[in-house]
């Protein structure tokens, strides 16, 4: 996902509706309220069909990533993705937004999305679904971890996408999104289920000694190491000889 704002409220709204029926959570819903939207992408190339089976899919895959029971280690049974114009009900602009067990897509976004918009629909979804089923140490977690967790589940999946930069990128471990994501997937090749077990750690608080006590060393010194592999270092400089 790209670096943009995640603005989280309630929303109350009114629109049409499909439901999975399938395992898991109880019940998946997909609301669509761009059937009014002249020539919607969301109708055209993606469609409720396989919005609902790509809800199902990455709330599955989340769970797995995150060693959870079915319903979840937040409990939810009822998961719900509704898909709309932003600026027609009046929002701040965002990519996608979740509240709870809910996500809102952005239609608007959707429509001028310049690429293949199932895929980047796709790699939304999985993205926001680990915002939804994720510990947050009751807020104390930096969101840049947060959303670094999120865009490693889309990593993960196969919905990376394509504009991302490279491993290697990036000021501190914790800037967030793709470039926390591929820090993230380094710590795990250190340590299988590294990720599993940060979340779960995070259920009530979070602290950087988390990194110490799963990899031996603390995160600064684990970014450090991230970078020093991954970041290319520059030409050798020219031998001089004397005559």
């Amino acid at each position: 996902m790209r670096p943009t704002q995640l603005f989280l409220f309630v929303i109350l709204f009114a629109v049409g509706l499909k439901s999975t029926g399938a395992n898991g959570p109880s019940e998946y819903e997909v609301f669509d309220n761009t059937t009014k939207t002249l020539d919607s992408r969301f109708n055209k190339e993606i469609g409720l069909d396989y919005a609902s089976d790509a809800l199902q899919a990455a709330t599955e895959f989340v769970l797995k990533t995150f060693g959870q029971s079915k319903t979840g280690g937040r409990g939810y049974d009822f998961i719900l993705l509704v898909v709309e114009s932003f600026r027609a009900n009046g929002r701040p602009f965002a990519i996608a937004t979740t509240n709870g067990s809910q996500t809102f897509m952005n239609a608007d976004y959707l429509q001028t999305f310049p690429g293949n918009v199932k895929d980047e629909f796709t790699g939304i979804l999985y993205f926001t679904s680990g915002l939804v089923w994720g510990w947050t140490g009751n807020g104390s977690a930096p969101v840049g971890l947060i959303t670094g967790i999120s865009d490693y589940i889309r990593l993960t999946a196969g919905w990376a996408y394509k504009g991302w930069p490279p491993r290697g990128s990036g000021l501190q471990w914790d800037d967030g999104y793709a470039i926390t994501a591929n820090f993230l997937a380094y710590c795990e090749g250190l340590r299988p289920r590294f990720v599993l077990d940060l979340n779960a750690m995070m259920i009530d608080s979070y602290s950087d000694a988390y990194f110490v006590k799963l990899l031996g060393k603390s995160v600064n010194e684990l970014w450090e190491d991230y970078k020093s592999e991954y970041t290319t270092p520059g030409p050798a400089p020219a031998q001089t000889f004397g005559h």
